[in-house]
């Protein structure tokens, strides 16, 4: 059986509404909080500025962007799973396992079209 080739564009802007999904769903409520100070607001607006730019990313014709975000978003991630198992911080670390999955799949083929 072949692969489904028009699917791959579709699946390509899945996974990056998916990242904006995620993020929202993850640091709304950090975000909202307006606590300056605190690193777990900067994490979650880092998270929430690299998000965008993986999305605008695919727009563009270079993969500068993309590549750069998804690193960057791979990195925060196992950043995330790292603070958990260390200082037990946080509960979502199969979806921090997931979402730096789906970062580092976009960190390998950038803005590829097939």
């Amino acid at each position: 059986m072949e692969p489904l080739k028009f699917a791959y564009p579709i699946s390509n802007w899945l996974l990056r509404i998916a990242v904006l999904i995620l993020v929202y769903m993850i640091f709304f409520v950090t975000l909202r909080s307006g606590h300056y100070t605190s690193v777990d607001f900067w994490t979650a607006c880092g998270f929430g500025l690299f998000a965008i730019l993986l999305f605008v990313g695919g727009f563009m014709k270079k993969h500068n962007l993309t590549i750069i975000s998804a690193i960057i978003l791979a990195l925060g991630c196992g950043y995330e799973i790292f603070i958990h198992f260390v200082f037990g911080k946080g509960n979502f670390v199969a979806i921090f396992a997931v979402f730096g999955a789906i970062a580092l799949y976009f960190a390998a083929s950038g803005n590829r079209k097939k």
